[in-house]
């Protein structure tokens, strides 16, 4: 089998045989093909005209159809001259929009075989409409924008994306609260606090310490005096005052004794000697029972168990107390926790050292934590009974203890009894957020402890 590969085509136009009448200064040819491109002419007769390659001629273009006489005038090129052939051709120069479509419009229904109505031509012919030049022209400089950036809708676009990243951030804040974390209110602060007892039955004449201030370790808080023990040392005193009273008066027997006797040793003399070492005895066993009631006295004062502060008097300076009754609560300077009190259902998704977040309400501040014990409180201590909390119900019988991850400077300024709103990391994602928290908190610690040294 042999196969013939033929040259492709170089022609740009497709070329066609149909009559086409060419006037040039009044002399009349037939074009032999012609295209979009140009046309050739077959016995030319001007050979003796200066006409040379390359010159650009004025010709009368008028195609025959259907007894119609479709003329415009173009320009030409001579792009060959051959004398032996007598072939003569030229190539179209600027040929307007409306001329190359109705010469395309020609040759494509003759190419299919199928020519149009005449009134769909003459439609071609006679439409007023310019087509759009497909070239692009430049605007003058002047006619310019000095900005083309869309300013209108820019600032749509602006709005658009606002309220878009607002709505899209409420939905997401929605879905965490309620879907993908833990949120209890029903919370309060706690830290370890004791009651102040009255030692004796008395008087507080004097009150040393101001509610919700720090104090020191050992300072003095109450000063109680007694009835009672004023008059067990003014018997005390007067006690003493007798013996050293009796003790003078053995003593000048003893003189005396000697004097009569004219001897230390006489059997008088010695029964005196006896009676007076009795009677310092006596001296001074009054003076340690009046030093034992001077300090039973000093220790009525109550001073501060450890460091802290007074959070609440219940008798004022000047009042009468009785012996164990409670005059104040004192709040220890300890780490406070956060009592949480849940229902059975909601312990379920609570587990020890599950990470939390503190919201304390009035302050608007928050804190990390960690669950460290969880029960049910049945039996409660004189401690527990003393600190503040959350008025239990029938159903919120559990009570859920935090460690709260603060500076001692925080500590300081956080009391008892304060409503706090703890959130647990119930899912994976706000367990994440919660230690990204964790994270940036201890980086940021970290960061002004270094800060501090290099001021140092």
């Amino acid at each position: 089998m042999e196969i013939t590969r033929e040259k492709a085509c170089q022609r740009l136009h497709h070329r066609v045989a149909t009559p086409l009448n060419l006037t040039i200064d009044g002399r009349h040819y037939t074009a032999v093909d012609w295209s979009l491109g140009g046309f050739r002419v077959r016995h030319w007769d001007r050979w003796t005209d200066p006409i040379k390659l390359g010159d650009q001629l004025s010709w009368k273009f008028e195609l025959p159809f259907q007894g119609f006489m479709i003329a415009f005038e173009v320009v030409a090129e001579v792009v060959r001259l051959d004398p032996i052939t007598e072939q003569f051709a030229s190539q179209f120069i600027a040929l307007s929009e409306r001329q190359k479509e109705l010469m395309n419009h020609f040759i494509e229904q003759l190419i299919r075989g199928a020519m149009i109505p005449l009134k769909d031509t003459i439609l071609r012919i006679d439409s007023p409409v310019t087509p759009v030049s497909t070239e692009p022209k430049a605007s003058p400089v002047e006619q310019l924008p000095v900005s083309r950036i869309p300013l209108r809708m820019l600032m749509m676009s602006l709005i658009y994306f606002t309220l878009g990243t607002g709505l899209f951030s409420l939905l997401m804040m929605t879905l965490y609260e309620n879907f993908l974390t833990l949120k209890v209110d029903t919370a309060s602060t706690s830290v370890p606090v004791e009651s102040i007892v009255s030692l004796v039955d008395g008087r507080i004449t004097g009150v040393s310490s101001i509610i919700d201030q720090p104090v020191a370790e050992g300072t003095r808080i109450l000063t109680i005096e007694s009835p009672q023990l004023k008059k067990q040392i003014a018997e005390a005193k007067t006690n003493i005052e007798h013996k050293k009273l009796e003790l003078e008066a053995q003593r000048k027997r003893y003189l005396v004794a000697i004097e009569t006797s004219g001897s230390v040793t006489s059997k008088e003399a010695r029964l005196l000697q006896i009676d007076i070492d009795l009677v310092e005895q006596e001296v001074s066993l009054a003076m340690r029972d009046l030093l034992a009631l001077y300090e039973y006295q000093e220790n009525l004062s109550i001073l501060s168990p450890s460091d802290g502060r007074l959070v609440h008097l219940l008798r004022e300076r000047g009042a009468m107390v009785k012996r164990g009754e409670t005059l104040g609560i004192f709040e220890r300077a300890e780490m406070p926790v956060v009592n949480v009190f849940v229902t059975e259902q909601e312990a379920r998704l609570i587990y020890l050292n599950q990470l939390t977040q503190v919201h304390l309400l009035s302050l608007n501040q928050r804190w990390l934590g960690y669950v460290s014990d969880i029960k049910i409180d049945t039996l409660k201590s004189t401690a527990q009974q003393l600190a503040y909390g959350f008025e239990q119900s029938s159903q919120r019988r559990v009570r859920v203890e935090v460690e709260l991850k603060m500076d001692n400077s925080d500590a300081l300024h956080l009391r008892s009894g304060l409503p706090v709103e703890v959130r647990f990391a119930t899912s994976r994602i706000s367990q994440t957020v919660l230690e990204y928290l964790a994270n940036q908190e201890q980086f940021d610690a970290s960061k002004d402890q270094s800060l501090s040294q290099q001021a140092l």
